[in-house]
């Protein structure tokens, strides 16, 4: 298949006009875009409000990374307030101390403080370690209950190899008469890498966790088509990670890959030292999951993009997304929930993780797709009283490649009570 293939001319005998488009192009995207998995009862969801994240207040209340505020437990939420000149990002975290922090890791690490309640904020950015290239920090600062503050960040390697820019291999597909791309990093050069960073006295000064030689430990894959750690199946990426506490002390770690599933390690040093990767049982594209330790029941949490091999084939990487609960620690998962979904893929709740465990991606042309071919990605989850908020992205072909102008991708945030993923 070459480069120029959208030039057939078979594609130009495609019709451009749709009947009855389910995601319509412009201002009324966000009014009648209809979800496939209907929205369960008591769930609330707003759509374009710029909310990445959510901290409880001491009063009861909510406050979002972008100011805005709700008394009503997320039903409503206030027009969006300045924290401040230059004040700007995308997590939130509360520290035992009862300061808030906030926390914006694009490639300049920069962080505040609050210890009025989001009132006002001091920039403590000075000592987070710099890195080439990034950090790409995709989850929050975590505090562990020894008081330690931790994150995962990621650098994404990629060379400019002549033939194999980003441009020249990118999948494509048909929508709506017109060739779209669908799918870019994983026919791309490149490898993510994984450090972790740590602090002691509240964010004042930071360490990396070593490796060999006095250098950054670099968390990697490198196992092999059945999940042994034994290098023969080369290096595997292991990149935008987030990290949990499980209850039996050890801290567990997912993050995106090009094996078909979830990735992660484990460290029982509170992040000082960590296992080798292993791929999970969980089935995921090259995509980044979300975990998170819900505070009621001290269980684990997984938002991901869980998809067949053979769906990610076809172009739908990141077509659904689900939901699951650990009770064990993360040694099984159980309650799978799908929580939106494309159309083009079918309703099932869960997927088996399937073999050989090798890199697996799009197809260089997957054919039409639907009209309502979409895709969901970027999961934040937090936690309040009895309610989870997950925010994400919602796009579609027009407004680019799933990991590519998320700005103009639609900003979700919905509210479910706590005992929805539960339920079977």
């Amino acid at each position: 298949m070459t480069r120029n293939w959208f030039q057939s001319s078979r594609f130009a005998l495609i019709c451009w006009a749709a009947a009855m488009p389910i995601w319509p192009v412009g201002a009324s995207y966000g009014q009648q875009y209809q979800p496939r998995i209907p929205l369960p009862a008591g769930v609330v969801e707003h759509v374009g409000l710029g909310i990445g994240d959510v901290v409880e207040l001491k009063d009861g209340s909510l406050l979002a990374n972008n100011g805005r505020s709700s008394r009503d437990g997320g039903k409503t939420w206030s027009a969006p307030k300045p924290f401040g000149a230059g004040i700007s990002g995308n997590r939130l975290s509360r520290l035992q101390s009862g300061t808030l922090l906030l926390s914006s890791f694009d490639n300049n690490p920069r962080l505040w403080a609050s210890k009025d309640e989001g009132t006002s904020w001091q920039e403590i950015s000075e000592a987070f370690p710099k890195m080439m290239g990034g950090p790409n920090c995709y989850g929050k600062v975590q505090q562990l209950s020894t008081g330690r503050l931790i994150t995962a960040c990621s650098i994404d390697f990629n060379p400019k190899f002549p033939g194999h820019l980003y441009d020249d291999v990118l999948a494509k597909g048909i929508w709506r008469g017109k060739p779209y791309s669908v799918e870019g990093h994983q026919h791309l050069p490149e490898i993510y890498m994984s450090f972790i960073v740590y602090s002691d006295d509240e964010a004042k000064s930071w360490k990396m966790a070593q490796g060999y030689y006095g250098v950054p430990l670099a968390l990697f894959g490198w196992f092999d088509s059945q999940g042994v750690v034994n290098g023969l199946g080369g290096h595997w990426s292991f990149g935008e990670c987030t990290l949990a506490e499980a209850l039996d002390g050890r801290l567990l770690i997912f993050g995106r890959s090009e094996v078909g599933r979830v990735v992660y390690s484990s460290s029982a040093d509170k992040g000082l030292t960590w296992n080798a990767l292993l791929p999970s049982e969980l089935a995921n594209s090259g995509s980044p999951p979300y975990l998170a330790r819900i505070p009621k029941t001290g269980d684990l949490m997984c938002v991901w993009n869980q998809v067949s091999r053979e769906e990610i084939r076809r172009g739908y990487r990141r077509g659904r997304l689900s939901a699951a609960i650990s009770r064990d620690n993360g040694a099984s998962w159980t309650h799978f929930k799908t929580l939106e979904l494309s159309e083009g893929l079918a309703e099932m709740d869960r997927i088996s993780a399937e073999y050989p465990i090798a890199m697996v991606r799009a197809r260089h042309y997957v054919g039409e797709l639907p009209d309502g071919f979409s895709y969901f990605h970027y999961a934040n989850v937090a936690f309040a009283g009895d309610n989870v908020f997950l925010t994400y992205s919602r796009g579609a072909p027009v407004f680019g490649i799933a990991e590519q102008k998320l700005g103009e991708q639609r900003n979700v945030l919905r509210v479910y009570p706590l005992e929805w993923f539960y339920k079977d």
